[in-house]
């Protein structure tokens, strides 16, 4: 695992465009493009990116906003590795708090993150729904059936560096 480069970006693009049909990630409160964030990403033996954390820091408040996380390889500890560097970073950066937000389908990312430390702390009805204007390719309902709806927003206090 290493920090994203320049040197990643155009497989990057790739990367999300095959993940989530193209590179914006569109919440309630901002659009991103992933492929142009800082992040780190996990590589495969043929340097082939198989997995990637991407966030974004919010200047002088002290947030680093988790804005994607995704592992083509799931039960290996490649998603957990990934925020492991991202929180370490965020730490040796001075940050506070790290936040980020999932859907209300996801339980699966509301287990993994809990299990890190994260707490939900905010949902927002029905958020989803004004984003799938700006961005149409949102589905209405997981795969397994769930109505995608709401915004959950989940946050994690970070120890002080050197604690």
């Amino acid at each position: 695992m290493e920090r994203i480069t320049n040197d990643h970006r155009d497989e990057l693009k790739t990367f999300f465009t095959d993940q989530w049909g193209d590179c914006r990630m569109v919440y309630s409160h901002g659009e991103y493009n992933c492929s142009e964030l800082e992040g780190f990403v996990a590589l495969d033996g043929d340097d082939t990116i198989i997995g990637a954390v991407t966030f974004f820091d919010h200047g002088q408040t002290g947030i680093r906003e988790i804005i994607s996380l995704d592992s083509l390889i799931e039960r290996r500890g490649i998603g957990g590795g990934l925020m492991e560097l991202a929180e370490n970073d965020a730490v040796s950066s001075g940050l506070k708090e790290l936040c980020l937000v999932t859907t209300n389908d996801n339980v699966h990312a509301l287990h993994f993150y809990q299990k890190r430390g994260y707490r939900l702390t905010g949902i927002r009805p029905d958020a989803v729904v004004s984003c799938r204007e700006k961005k149409p390719s949102i589905p209405e309902k997981s795969t397994d059936g769930v109505a995608i709806r709401d915004e959950w927003q989940m946050k994690k206090p970070l120890p002080a560096n050197g604690e």
